[in-house]
């Protein structure tokens, strides 16, 4: 991971007060919610949500997702 000049390292809080490391997390996902945005799977029963990248097709992401989940092996009996 590159430390240099990386908008999150200043954002670290004090270890004592956030011992999980919460409002880092945070603030590393609203990073990438400005890059892009989740969309929900129309039809989906478990209401599963992708990211799409501000730029990218959302049908077109929906729908590699979808063929990859269908077509992918068994892996129990």
């Amino acid at each position: 991971m590159i430390t240099e000049n990386d908008p999150m390292v200043p954002r670290k809080v004090d270890l004592e007060k956030n011992p999980k490391g919460t409002e880092l997390k945070i603030a590393q996902h609203r990073e990438l919610e400005k890059h892009g945005k989740y969309v929900t799977i129309l039809g989906d029963k478990t209401h599963t949500r992708i990211f799409v990248r501000n730029g990218e097709d959302a049908e077109k992401k929906i729908a590699a997702y979808l063929e990859r989940i269908n077509n992918r092996p068994q892996r129990w009996n």
